[in-house]
């Protein structure tokens, strides 16, 4: 009952797909990948950008844990005990949260300038590759 990751090399390598189609899943996928890191290396300008990104987010975030509970509440089998067998429930739960997930964010995450994504990239030096390839695909306009 969790998220997808993000990997980059599932979306496609066009600019303004990541813009208008990010799904709720990617964007939540997103957030929980740059929910620890740090800002120190961003402009004023690029730091108001991220933070409002982060509240819309965040926001949607705090969304998808309501509906995660709500589904599954409702998908839980009848009579279901501590300790019993989850199939049923995971089958009932499953295609229900992936059609939510699969839903349009409507948050425009292409936020930053090149130059602003090399300072967060910057900020971050303890991060590997993928976090680089994300910041590119999904924040830079």
């Amino acid at each position: 009952m969790t998220t997808k990751k993000i990997n980059s090399k599932e979306k496609s390598s066009t600019s303004t797909a990541a813009t208008s189609s990010m799904t709720r899943n990617e964007a939540v996928s997103l957030f929980m990948m740059i929910r620890d890191i740090k800002n120190g290396s961003l402009s004023r300008e690029a730091l108001v950008k991220y933070v409002m990104l982060r509240v819309k987010l965040k926001a949607l975030y705090d969304e998808y844990e309501r509906v995660r509970q709500e589904i599954s509440e409702q998908t839980k089998p009848e009579g279901w005990k501590e300790g019993d067998a989850q199939d049923e429930w995971n089958e009932a739960f499953r295609p229900v949260m992936e059609a939510w997930l699969k839903e349009p964010s409507n948050i425009d995450t292409k936020i930053f300038t090149e130059s602003d994504c090399a300072d967060l990239i910057m900020s971050n030096p303890d991060k590997n590759g993928t976090f680089v390839d994300v910041v590119m695909e999904y924040l830079k306009k």
